[in-house]
């Protein structure tokens, strides 16, 4: 069997998930859903780039799995893993490191911009009427308050062109077609299934080749670029913006039973959050909950057993730790503190 690019990302994912996680933990995690547990897992296994960025229905998600497991490269049982003959088929570099979703819809939510903006520049140089190519409001309300600042609309045009031009030549031919079909102008960029005939590919495994060309286009441009100027003010943050705001307080003086009684929170919540913090902040009063010496068994362990598995590491200290205490020491321990 021939493999596709979302076969081999999802396996991918499984890889990385050490035969630790079940396929509905997998499933979150490539939904984007914002819980605790799977946000923990996208940081823990190394599986940011991928998170949110597989929005797959569940029946199209188990016949993918399906799929792998009749090919031999899976197996599913309590947990996920990929068998030896599947370990071929992921040997190299991973895809799912350039999707970005650890950037949480930067990428995405720019291109919707850039793509929109393009097409309405065009469409109003030429005093044409157009169908938005773009039916986000959020996006269309955006481009129509940027439209009034470019006075001069074909010099604008002419520098857009000009970036992608250059940024594109740096490209596979592939990534280039992608991309450049899929803009619009006069006439409206083709589909993801109308290009995934041109391109001989199914349209899911086209639209995560669509997003890594993306990407590489946006690293080819420079920094000052127009088309980059259009995402300045795009939220890049890793962190969800409850945690955020306990975050906010946190730095402010306010203890965790001041915060946690100030926002209501339940006393779940509230270590979620901080676990959040933990991973994603540069710095962390991590000794306000743990000490040292339970730090350092725990990431000892941790080492030894090449396990983010709670139970595993519970199961193995000779200190006294809650899983709380674990999980924000393993957050710091990948944040690289």
């Amino acid at each position: 069997m021939e493999q596709t690019v979302l076969q081999r990302i999802v396996m991918e994912a499984i890889v990385r998930l050490r035969n630790e996680r079940t396929d509905r933990s997998l499933f979150h995690l490539l939904q984007g859903k914002r819980s605790a547990t799977s946000l923990q897992d996208a940081h823990f296994y190394n599986l940011e780039a991928v998170f949110g960025m597989l929005p797959l229905k569940i029946k199209r998600f188990e016949q993918v799995l399906q799929e792998l497991e009749q090919a031999g490269w899976i197996q599913r049982e309590q947990t996920l893993m990929v068998t030896e003959a599947g370990r071929k088929q992921v040997d190299g570099p991973f895809l799912l490191d350039d999707l970005g979703g650890e950037l949480r819809g930067y990428p995405l939510h720019l291109w919707k911009r850039t793509s929109l903006l393009i097409q309405t520049v065009v469409c109003l140089e030429q005093q044409i009427f157009f169908v938005p190519i773009q039916q986000d409001s959020a996006v269309k309300d955006w481009v129509r308050q940027y439209i009034k600042r470019v006075p001069e609309r074909s010099h604008w045009l002419t520098h857009v062109h000009a970036e992608l031009e250059s940024a594109l030549s740096e490209l596979t031919e592939r990534e280039a077609v992608l991309l450049s079909y899929r803009l619009s102008g006069q006439k409206t960029g083709l589909s993801f299934p109308q290009l995934s005939v041109r391109l001989n590919t199914d349209p899911l495994s086209l639209q995560l080749e669509f997003i890594m060309a993306w990407r590489k286009c946006l690293r080819k441009l420079p920094e000052n670029s127009l088309i980059l100027s259009l995402g300045q003010d795009i939220e890049q943050t890793k962190m969800t913006q409850s945690a955020q705001k306990t975050w906010e307080l946190l730095k402010n003086g306010y203890s965790v039973p001041q915060i946690a009684q100030q926002r209501h929170l339940k006393k779940s919540t509230m270590e979620d959050h901080l676990v959040e913090i933990a991973m994603y902040a540069s710095v962390f009063p991590i000794e306000q909950f743990v000490g040292d010496a339970q730090y350092q068994e725990v990431i000892t362990i941790s080492d030894q057993l090449q396990t983010f598995s709670l139970k595993r590491i519970k199961q193995a200290l000779k200190q006294e730790l809650d899983y709380f205490q674990i999980r924000i020491i393993l957050a710091r321990k990948v944040a690289g503190s």
